[in-house]
């Protein structure tokens, strides 16, 4: 799909909390810390309370349901789902998902399954104590998103994926959303991938667009807890990343375009906790970007960073337009905790 499918050999940082202190670094070539990026600025206090609850009120409105109507509601509970955690029900769930257009209620329960396509107008409402857990290891993802109108409620559910069952050059994802269109995601946990916990970008060109994860968990992923790789109007809030080990850069949020054509527009990241990640907290990665590319426009207000450094890492690109706006919350320090 693009560089992420691989593994970065190289990722290197410079501590940052503030904006007057993010700093930039090359990458692979060890010369060391470069001046601050342009892009980067720090709101006033008054625009950011604004933002923080322009952007507050659209994820409440975003989760209160889907904004689009489905033909069927199914309760899954009578579908011949097997929840022991031993059983594969990658069948039952294809056919539960059909074509899309779909309401699916899915009870508690451990449920192995292979790689999960979600079709367009699918709505999937998931009961605390759901487990999806991996069950192969031949595709590139967990969950896969290509398609218009999903909606993900799974407050106390988990995807997992297995990272032990892959080798350490493998990459599998938890939730892939590429070139999709209308998402949301609320309350739900990705954690022990062999990829990353989320990974949002593009397919055939076509930036992902109109995103929002509300309220959710990444934990214990092998190299990211969530990319953001090309993407417009894409709104993260109040999501928790943490313990990212085992392949670089290891992140909880890692921002990196492939190549200069793509999108980091409207990205909008309120109240991040970022904890114990072995790489960092976030990511700003604009390397690839040049004078060309589309203007970037990322906001993260209130980062908290734990037990991490750096909270903030940046590597170029000077001559990619746009602009950046940092704010950490109370309880970030210089170099983690």
């Amino acid at each position: 799909m693009d560089r992420h499918l691989a593994l970065i050999s190289s990722f290197a940082v410079a501590t940052a909390i503030t904006c007057s202190q993010l700093c930039g670094c090359n990458s692979g070539s060890g010369s060391g810390i470069d001046p601050p990026l342009s892009q980067l600025s720090t709101p006033d206090p008054s625009t950011v309370q604004h933002e923080i609850s322009s952007i507050n009120a659209l994820a409440g409105e975003s989760t209160q349901g889907p904004n689009f109507a489905t033909a069927q509601y199914i309760d899954a509970s009578a579908a011949g789902l097997v929840g022991d955690g031993k059983t594969d029900n990658t069948a039952v769930l294809q056919k539960l998902l059909g074509n899309g257009n779909r309401t699916i209620h899915i009870p508690a329960g451990d449920y192995l399954t292979g790689h999960l396509d979600i079709p367009s107008n699918t709505a999937l409402l998931l009961d605390s104590g759901v487990i999806l857990r991996n069950a192969d290891t031949d595709q590139a993802s967990l969950i896969n998103i290509e398609t218009t109108n999903v909606y993900i409620s799974g407050y106390g559910a988990k995807i997992t994926g297995d990272r032990d069952a892959y080798a350490p050059d493998q990459v599998r994802y938890g939730t892939l959303i590429v070139g999709a269109q209308n998402v949301v995601i609320d309350g739900l946990e990705s954690s022990d991938n062999a990829g990353d916990g989320f990974y949002i970008g593009e397919y055939q060109g076509r930036p992902s667009q109109n995103i929002v994860l509300n309220d959710c968990l990444a934990s214990d992923n092998r190299r990211q807890g969530l990319s953001i790789v090309s993407a417009r109007k894409v709104y993260v809030v109040n999501c928790q990343f943490q313990d990212t080990h085992g392949s670089m850069p290891q992140f909880g949020i890692d921002l990196e375009p492939d190549y200069p054509t793509q999108f980091l527009d409207q990205i909008m990241i309120l109240q991040p906790f970022t904890l114990s990640n072995k790489g960092g907290g976030i990511a700003i990665y604009l390397e690839n970007l040049n004078a060309n590319s589309y203007p970037i426009d990322i906001e993260i207000l209130d980062h908290l960073s734990e037990s991490e450094s750096p909270p903030v890492g940046t590597i170029g690109s000077p001559y990619a337009p746009g602009t950046i706006q940092y704010t950490a919350a109370s309880g970030t320090a210089e170099g983690g905790h």
